[in-house]
């Protein structure tokens, strides 16, 4: 799509879309009064910047999901959690063990993934990518656009990073202890669950103790068919801090999932036939442990954090009637460490964040049914990466012309993978951007970006051997199968992107009544990447295949990871949010096409026209609370076949949360998702998603 063509889209749905009043989380949870001149009581930073500017201000695309918007959504899985965030897409289907994320049309491997600051590095083509639960988080961010300037391999797409509850979220001002218990019934899954948590201080300590679990059975799809899939997950968290004085803070954590399910292999795929997709007894546990120092002593020049994580995430599968046993096992170990400082010079306003990084990941891959029990596709290896990095953030007071913040940025990468029985691979990389925000008035913000971002080739592309896919023998049919066999490349060179943002923000306060605000932000990007990372399928018959004696030998072809010389992405995101009294409406719309500029063949993970509009309003006197949400997508008609073309779809959500005035402290909450019962598909999905599905959640919170 041309750029003027992509400009008209913009400009069109932006119109169209103002009066509605907008924004889905990336705005509806800010406030106006991020900007200069505007009156509010609230200011929403998204930290992931690694600035202290709101995401009004912020010189791109940002969202931030708070708690009390995650309490009334009650996702389930990261679908629920993510699909409201322009840009963000999950694919997979609704098995929870079979989702995956793209950013801004790239796929997993260029989407960086972060728990309370601890990368979340598990990658796989079918057995998710994410373990944990919604319910025990406290905020989403999301930081859309090239950022390895900030955070090096792996963040072409973007950032996601969630953090986890914490004592102060839930312990009310003058209480020094207190509890929370809450159970939950969703009908479409037929998924019943249960949480209690403990939290506390007293003195310079505070910490807090939380447990869930789930179960959950077959998921009823819009299809009128059922998904197989017996789920049972337990997840923990404990994390605690401590105020040493002298404007030192230490914390610790840990977070822990567990799931227990019976379903197919490829948690994505539908058929569970025995020699293709056998049902497995699938075993997923995931630990997270950090520690992190934080010193901010009474000097603007000095306000430092040091942190070290590991992350161990492992999918054991066993097969019910070969008795197979595979399993994926990565172990992340990181340390990091960032200071800010800030200070002024003449006119100008400044803050230098300056930091370094080390990380590496340990794969293990098994397959009890190969000689060396090493499992197709799933290299046994080592990768580790060091970087650093450097960004300053500088406003200017231009008088009568405003104001402008500049944003540039600098990180050193290098990198270095091994494994047996082949020769090891490293490099270096430099990434650097620069983004501007103009403010002609306190209530415009125009602003562009210009960002490099690199990834290096994983493991799993490196190294990749065995067996991708078998299936029966063209001539003499099952119980004869052939295979195509993965061939590894080690001369894999790391893709690069440059990507090109322009945009526009809006806020008026007073538009229609006194008190009332709107705010709207929009952006378009083109992102030219270089030797792009995709897996190649040569899906041919050997000639052999044909003559007898049929199987001597006889194959299905290769896959293979290759370079794509040129590729490019462009989209558009706009979002905005109007609050008056006790209604809020909120709402987003966005758009990414990719192809392969040799050959004009669609690629990347590319999404149709697509959003939400949501409406909320406040009975306070009644403690109620109620809303709708409408989801909406166009045609798609851009996948490499026709097989993954979809018809466009608008399905509607209703939600009330009440908290009764006779029992204080609970809070009883009512969904009905998909009320139409609608029979859809979402992009690159193979099965329909769930039909209408009808939720009840009752919390109970009490202080001390």
């Amino acid at each position: 799509m041309s750029f003027t063509r992509s400009m008209r889209i913009w400009l069109a749905a932006g119109a169209a879309f103002a009066p509605l009043a907008m924004a889905a989380p990336a705005l509806a949870d800010t406030d106006a009064g991020a900007s200069p001149g505007a009156e509010a009581s609230d200011v929403i930073i998204v930290t992931t910047t690694r600035t202290q500017l709101s995401i009004f201000d912020y010189p791109g695309m940002a969202s931030a999901l708070t708690l009390e918007t995650l309490e009334q959504m009650r996702p389930i899985d990261l679908t629920e959690l993510l699909r409201d965030m322009p840009g963000v897409e999950v694919a997979g289907g609704p098995r929870r063990t079979g989702q995956t994320i793209s950013l801004r049309g790239f796929g997993r491997e260029n989407v960086t993934l972060l728990v309370d600051g601890a990368r979340q590095n598990f990658s796989s083509g079918h057995d998710g990518v994410l373990f944990l639960d919604p319910g025990l988080l406290r905020r989403v961010e999301t930081l859309r656009g090239g950022a390895s300037a900030l955070y090096g391999s792996g963040a072409s797409g973007g950032v996601i990073a969630f953090e986890t509850l914490r004592a102060d979220d839930i312990l009310p001002d003058g209480r020094n202890a207190g509890a929370r218990v809450s159970a939950g019934y969703r009908s479409g899954n037929e998924e019943t669950r249960g949480s209690a948590a403990l939290f506390g201080r007293s003195g310079v300590f505070d910490g807090m103790a939380a447990l869930s679990l789930r179960q959950s059975g077959d998921i009823a799809l819009g299809s009128g068919l059922d998904l197989p899939a017996d789920d049972d997950t337990v997840s923990g968290l404990v994390s605690g801090g401590v105020d040493v004085g002298g404007g030192l803070r230490l914390e610790a954590g840990w977070l822990g999932f567990r799931n227990s399910a019976v379903e197919p292999n490829n948690g994505q795929g539908v058929e569970t036939v025995e020699s293709l997709n056998p049902l497995v007894d699938k075993d997923v546990t995931a630990d997270t442990w950090r520690a992190r120092a934080l010193f901010d002593p009474e000097t603007p020049l000095l306000a430092l954090e040091f942190s070290v994580y590991r992350n161990e995430a492992a999918v054991d599968e066993t097969e019910r009637v070969s008795g197979r046993v595979v399993g994926r096992d990565l172990t992340t170990t990181g340390l990091r460490a960032e200071n800010r400082a800030a200070f002024s010079l003449a006119a100008a306003e400044l803050a230098l964040v300056t930091g370094a990084e080390w990380y590496r990941d340990r794969q293990v891959g098994f397959d009890s049914n190969t000689p060396d029990n090493e499992r197709g596709g799933v290299p046994t290896g080592t990768a580790r990466f060091t970087g650093v990095w450097a960004q300053l953030e500088t406003t200017l007071d231009l008088g009568s012309a405003g104001a402008l913040t500049l944003l540039p940025g600098v990180r050193f990468d290098r990198f270095e993978t091994e494994t047996d029985g082949a020769p090891s691979t490293s490099d270096e990389q430099v990434s650097s951007r620069l983004a501007a925000s103009w403010a002609p008035a306190p209530s415009v913000r125009l602003f562009a970006s210009w960002s490099e971002s690199f990834r290096a080739p994983s493991l799993n592309e490196l190294y990749l051997s065995g067996t991708h896919f078998s299936l029966p023998h063209p001539v003499l049919g099952a119980p004869v199968f052939i295979t195509n066999a993965f061939i590894p490349n080690p001369d894999l060179r790391p893709e690069t992107s440059t990507t090109t943002e322009i945009g526009a923000a809006f806020t008026r306060q007073g538009l229609i009544t006194a008190d009332d605000r709107l705010e709207v932000k929009g952006a378009w990007f083109r992102t030219r990447a270089d030797d792009l990372i995709n897996l190649g399928v040569d899906f041919a018959f050997s000639p052999t295949c044909f003559a007898p004696p049929f199987f001597q030998p006889c194959s299905a072809g290769t896959s293979f990871a290759e370079n794509v010389a040129d590729a490019e992405l462009t989209g558009f995101e706009i979002a905005g949010a109007y609050t008056s009294g006790p209604l809020s409406l909120s709402g987003s719309v966005s758009k990414v096409d990719g192809e392969d500029r040799a050959t004009g063949a669609p690629l990347g993970a590319l999404q149709p026209v697509n959003g939400q509009v949501s409406a909320r309003y406040r009975f306070d006197a009644r403690g109620l609370d109620a809303g709708g949400r409408a989801r909406f997508a166009g045609d798609f008609n851009q996948g490499a076949s026709a097989a993954q073309d979809r018809g466009g779809y608008a399905v509607l959500d209703l939600s009330a949360g009440w908290r009764p005035a006779m029992a204080p402290g609970v809070r009883v909450d009512l969904g009905v998702e998909n009320v139409f019962d609608r029979d859809y598909e979402r992009v690159f999905a193979g099965v329909s998603e769930p039909g209408r599905t009808v939720r009840i959640d009752l919390t109970w919170t009490g202080a001390w």
